[in-house]
């Protein structure tokens, strides 16, 4: 825990439990050898509760349940007259468990460090594809002469590449203002990796028999309630 404030100044005075009802937007992308495209960053949603429950004036232990979509981008893929845009969308629900501590001198701000578990609810491959083809005339006949822009959106759940369970070490910052909270945080996801191929697939996202991690950051906004 040294990475945690060693002064702090004394913001549990009344020892009551909170809770905190939270809403935000995550940051994140996957990198390993079972992704053979380049990868980019992500934007996705999560939201959650946590409870706060004080240990001392100055340190706080937290846990909570929150759902976050994650997983990664990867950059467009283009050719003469065709383009791809592709991503891993991967939702988790996760459960953390860390210790809080806030700054001497800094009323409101503290830093939070711990451990956390994530279980997958599920996992898709959605990919954008853009191409010009031979306009359709109707009746099953096109033209040769006359060219559309064509669109095609297509999705499909990859959760079996997925492990259920990950885990990770969440650390980042919080200030609260008048009981609204804003949070930080990014998470180093540990011990086993969230993808791991046994077998060969077909998906240009993945190469076969490797694996990835998820490198996520959270950013939420909340309300403290203090029971």
């Amino acid at each position: 825990m040294m990475l945690l404030p060693l002064t702090a100044s004394a913001q549990n005075e009344s020892r009551r439990v909170s809770l905190e009802p939270r809403v935000g937007m995550t940051i994140a992308k996957m990198s390993g050898s079972a992704l053979n495209l380049s990868e980019t960053w992500k934007a996705g949603c999560t939201g959650g509760v946590e409870v706060e429950i004080p240990l001392s004036d100055y340190y706080s232990l937290t846990t909570g349940a929150d759902i976050s979509n994650i997983g990664t981008g990867f950059k467009e893929q283009k050719e003469t007259h065709a383009s791809m845009k592709e991503k891993l969308s991967v939702t988790y629900v996760t459960v953390p468990l860390q210790l809080k501590a806030y700054f001497k001198g800094l009323r409101g701000l503290s830093a939070h460090l711990g451990l956390q578990a994530g279980f997958l609810v599920n996992a898709k491959d959605k990919a954008t594809v853009k191409s010009i083809r031979t306009m359709n005339l109707g009746d099953g006949t096109s033209s040769m002469y006359l060219w559309e822009n064509y669109t095609e959106k297509k999705s499909e759940k990859v959760s079996d590449k997925f492990r259920n369970v990950v885990a990770g070490i969440p650390m980042g910052l919080s200030y609260e203002y008048h009981h609204v909270m804003i949070d930080a945080t990014y998470t180093l996801e540990v011990l086993r990796q969230a993808v791991s191929l046994d077998t060969s697939n077909n998906w240009t996202s993945f190469s076969e028999d490797q694996t990835a991690r998820n490198y996520p950051i959270c950013i939420t906004i909340g309300y403290k309630f203090r029971l």
